[in-house]
């Protein structure tokens, strides 16, 4: 049986903010969600967003997506 998809809370918290942040940041940067706060940390690099993200937070879940792309849930 199929499942079909469906939207993580993190995924529909990123396609809220797309538009703002492909107009403020390059599509070569990453953003990192935390889908319980809404808070959102960019980087060049998918690391660097990361980093910024776990100092922060240092457990749960987060949600990455390359600005432009989207990628996945992280936990």
């Amino acid at each position: 049986m199929l499942i079909p998809h469906q939207s993580s809370k993190a995924e529909k918290i990123y396609y809220k903010l797309k538009d703002k942040l492909e107009k403020k940041y390059s599509k070569d940067n990453y953003v990192v969600i935390n889908p319980d706060t809404k808070d959102y940390f960019v980087g060049k690099t998918s690391v660097e967003a990361m980093k910024k993200a776990r100092n922060k937070f240092h457990k749960g879940p987060l949600f990455m997506a390359q600005i432009g792309r989207i990628s996945g849930l992280m936990k």
